[in-house]
């Protein structure tokens, strides 16, 4: 908290140099970032430790420290100290990205001439601010804390828009950007009590939005690899559409071996596409990794392999396993529940598998699964 405070009341460390403009700060935050996706942590803090001799106290450090501990902590959610240091970390990435912008604003009132150097410097400052936000925002979500992420969002929304004219510059803004049309139109949509806050919104464009996604996978520095996770969640939670989201997982398999995660999703379209071939192999891999949450979400393959195969009875018992782990994804739970609903129909049981597909509208929050269930 101490640090906090001096950085908050010290104006004379709001000033940084643009990573982005920087080939070697590049290379090294691409680098750490990487490390970070292939659950390579303790390279990672290595490699941001090289970075900051190349930009000393940058809030992008704090950022990437913070998506480091967010995947530490994420996808099993059970260590709360590591929650709370994740937080900490994106709480300071944002004071100090907002304290940078208020220090060029001064800077620009002091000098007429400043325009074109606030230009080239503000974007890197607000996308790093609205990141940090936004991520503090999605914890609040997944902690079922809404307060916390209403008050989070509420400070990265400004940003979405703000950043609409910053993408030719500032690639990392088609992610925003992209994800703001999409859900602008198929939110309401299938929240219909949105629609009462939605129409004070500006409206979005559901392709436009899906393309400018395509384009950050591409483009974007910081976030390209969060660009291709929520792009394929798109593709096969929203559109229904697993087959087009297939390559990009594939891909993520490819580059990041080690992080049982990118299998997970990668089974999970393969499945949703029906195409079972991989299943036993993606099941095996993610089975001799030791944390228990890939066990759990291997259990889950394997209750809608058999499924798939036919195989009601070893299906169910995979699936009522699930159920009864502590897994905290809620996703898991709802394709549990899915499972177990799809037998109980195909064996007549109707009113167990209405109390099924409760279940899985109690956990489900995408297309998906709800329409099945409603």
């Amino acid at each position: 908290m101490g640090l906090l405070l001096l950085l908050v009341t010290n104006k004379g460390l709001a000033q940084y140099p643009m990573i982005n403009s920087n080939p070697a700060a590049r290379t090294l935050l691409t680098a750490g970032l990487d490390q970070v996706y292939n659950n390579q942590f303790t390279a990672a803090e290595a490699t941001f430790t090289q970075l900051a001799k190349l930009a000393p106290n940058h809030p992008s450090l704090d950022l990437l420290r913070g998506v480091s501990l967010f995947y530490q902590w994420f996808p099993a959610r059970t260590d709360a100290k590591l929650k709370q240091r994740c937080m900490q970390q994106l709480e300071l990435a944002a004071q100090k990205a907002d304290d940078w912008q208020k220090a060029q604003k001064k800077s620009d009132g002091a000098d007429r001439n400043a325009t074109a150097r606030s230009t080239t410097d503000r974007p890197e400052a607000m996308f790093l601010y609205f990141t940090a936000e936004a991520m503090l925002a999605k914890i609040g979500h997944y902690e079922h804390e809404p307060f916390t992420a209403i008050r989070h969002a509420r400070n990265a929304y400004p940003y979405i828009q703000k950043g609409k004219a910053f993408q030719q510059q500032y690639p990392d803004f088609y992610l925003s950007t992209g994800l703001y049309n999409f859900y602008r139109e198929v939110y309401p949509e299938i929240h219909p009590f949105y629609k009462t806050v939605a129409w004070v919104m500006t409206a979005g464009d559901k392709k436009l939005g899906m393309s400018q996604l395509q384009i950050a996978t591409q483009k974007a520095l910081l976030v390209r690899t969060e660009a291709i996770l929520y792009l394929t969640h798109l593709l096969i939670d929203y559109e229904n559409n697993p087959a087009d989201a297939l390559p990009y997982l594939a891909n993520l398999v490819i580059k990041y071996p080690g992080n049982p995660y990118w299998r997970y999703k990668y089974a999970e379209a393969l499945l949703n596409a029906h195409q079972l071939e991989a299943i036993p192999q993606e099941i095996s891999q993610l089975m001799s990794t030791s944390e228990v949450v890939y066990h759990q979400m291997g259990t889950l393959l394997k209750a809608r392999y058999a499924l798939e195969k036919g195989q009601r009875s070893a299906a169910q018992t995979f699936a009522e396993e699930v159920v009864r782990s502590s897994v905290r994804d809620e996703s898991v739970r709802a394709y549990a529940y899915l499972v177990l609903a799809r037998i109980a129909r195909l064996q007549g049981q109707e009113k167990q598998a209405r109390q099924y597909y409760k279940q899985v509208l109690e956990f489900a929050e995408y297309p998906i699964l709800r329409n099945e269930a409603h």
